[in-house]
């Protein structure tokens, strides 16, 4: 246990099985966690997306890039050596469609079908899928604790479930298959570790599990610390689990990851003996510019080895003058900024606009009162990080990977700003158009909004084919879910993926601005007023 430190699991969970980075970012990371106080890593290893664990008894699960055994042992000897416990988790009932979307497996699927929803756990073969599986996932690993998921299934309207219950609630059947995943790995000599969603949202099965397994509370909004409370209380040990990213955030970590993060250990520090530790949660590494959540890593790894409260701005220059070798409060203060500046993805997601139908939204997000002086200080920030470029003196990759995230964030303020002129002024043309003023003046608005568009739109491409490069440079470049449209299944290919997104911002709006630059021209022939969605 770090000195000082409450907790004896300081750690931080990966989602290989939504994107598999090059396998020696993983290596490479394990010295940085150590240093930066953790001790425990978690590894997903299996989710809707992928199956990235190479088997012997089950080789067709396996997805591109998959971690060979050989790997994975070379892996877990590397963390041993700086003092890291790999604890592998695989999804055990939900978050499973993978396997279920494989022909040979689809048979098992849930009768119903829904998202989480894959293996049925009424099938026979269920378990003897697992049965193979989880054994020999264990002997890979000498942790004590193997995570075995199980969160946000819903056996409702399975018609299997329903036969096999004969009229007993839903928790019935959630509580048989947890038990028998759990002798499966009691056999193997594992201690369990589930995510305790389920417990929270129903309390008498409580009653139903047993007393050894882990209960792993994740609350990624709003903190409620009765239900977390209540399973100290029936006997259970706990570690919770914050956010890093909460779902659907982009570009890097905000500031609501952090207050999450601050929020759980604040409770994990006052439940006593019964909390074994933190977990972070790096979940579906698509939507962030990988290397832009260093910060937070390092961030998780300061507070749970204090066991208290963390000063952001100070605890930024130290990073910066330890990661990065620049000694100086501005860079510290900038890197800190430009987290906080990252809004939340109720702001974010309005800025990438897709189709006519979002604009709306995006200018209802860049008319609110503090959108013109976020997008100015975002600049301001950016530019005064990008100054000191020059001092970085190792991990410069990594430098360059937070100030793009900050780029990124920028290009998307100016387009929400841009659009709002584009709006105001295309306005006026329709009103001088119904006027009857000279079509000139009306094709000159109308040039004038589409070069007040285009130069967002040069932003937005420029900013676009950096983060095309940057997972080049951290990613598999053939990855599908790059964002493939040649793939069929919305979630194999990581359609929601920063990368994705940005790229068909881009592209749309580049359509419309060869709409605009159209009408102005028809506008100037007296031609009838476009139909523009402004």
């Amino acid at each position: 246990m770090a000195q000082g430190s409450p907790f004896a699991i300081r750690g931080v969970m990966l989602d290989p099985a939504r994107l598999v980075e090059r396998h020696e970012f993983y290596f490479d990371l394990l010295p940085h966690l150590a240093r930066w106080g953790l001790n425990t890593l978690w590894w997903h290893f299996v989710d809707d997306q992928g199956f990235v664990l190479q088997l012997d008894s089950r080789p067709e699960l396996a997805t591109p890039y998959a971690f060979s055994k050989d790997e994975v042992r070379r892996f877990v000897a590397a963390a041993a050596e700086v003092g890291i416990e790999v604890v592998p988790e695989v999804e055990c009932l939900g978050h499973a469609q993978f396997i279920t979307r494989l022909p040979r497996y689809a048979h098992l699927a849930d009768g119903k079908g829904g998202v989480f929803n894959a293996a049925c756990p009424s099938h026979p073969q269920t378990l003897e899928l697992f049965g193979d599986i989880l054994p020999e996932v264990a002997e890979l690993f000498p942790s004590r604790y193997f995570h075995a998921g199980l969160d946000e299934v819903n056996t409702a309207g399975c018609p299997r479930c329903a036969a096999r219950s004969q009229g007993k609630p839903d928790r019935w059947i959630y509580a048989e298959h947890v038990r028998a995943i759990h002798a499966i790995l009691t056999g193997c000599g594992k201690r369990m570790v589930m995510w305790a969603d389920h417990v929270e949202h129903d309390p008498s099965l409580r009653e139903e599990l047993p007393r050894d397994v882990v209960l792993c509370h994740w609350q990624y909004y709003q903190l409620r610390p009765e239900p977390i409370r209540a399973s100290v209380a029936a006997g259970f040990d706990v570690v919770l689990a914050p956010a890093l990213c909460r779902s659907g955030d982009l570009i890097q970590p905000n500031r609501h990851g952090f207050d999450n993060t601050d929020a759980m250990t604040e409770l994990a520090a006052s439940l006593g003996e019964r909390c074994l530790g933190v977990v972070n949660t790096w979940w579906v590494p698509w939507r962030l510019v990988r290397d832009a959540a260093l910060f937070a890593v390092a961030y998780t790894g300061r507070i749970l080895s204090q066991g208290g409260p963390v000063e952001k701005v100070a605890f930024a220059k130290e990073f910066v003058a330890e990661f990065f070798g620049v000694q100086s409060a501005t860079a510290g203060r900038a890197v800190w900024e430009l987290h906080e500046l990252t809004p939340r993805r109720e702001v974010l997601q309005p800025l990438l606009l897709h189709g006519g139908a979002d604009l709306p939204a995006m200018l209802e997000v860049a008319r609110s009162p503090d959108f013109a002086t976020r997008a100015r200080t975002i600049e301001h920030v950016l530019n005064a990080l990008a100054g000191l470029a020059g001092r970085v003196e190792r991990h410069r990759e990594e430098f360059a990977a937070i100030l793009l995230a900050g780029r990124v964030n920028a290009a998307l303020h100016a387009n929400g700003l841009a659009w709002l002129a584009v709006s105001d002024i295309a306005a006026q043309a329709r009103r001088d158009h119904q006027a009857n003023v000279e079509p000139a003046r009306v094709a000159e608005q109308l040039s004038r909004a589409a070069d007040r568009l285009a130069d967002a739109q040069a932003r937005l491409e420029a900013v676009t084919a950096e983060l095309d490069a940057e997972w080049d440079r951290t990613r598999h470049a053939d990855d599908v879910k790059k964002g493939s449209t040649h793939v069929a299944d919305a979630a194999e290919r990581g359609q929601d993926s920063l990368l994705a997104r940005m790229t068909q911002c881009r592209d749309y709006q580049a359509a419309l601005l060869a709409d605009l630059r159209a009408a102005a021209a028809a506008s100037a022939q007296g031609g009838p007023f476009p139909n523009l969605p402004v």
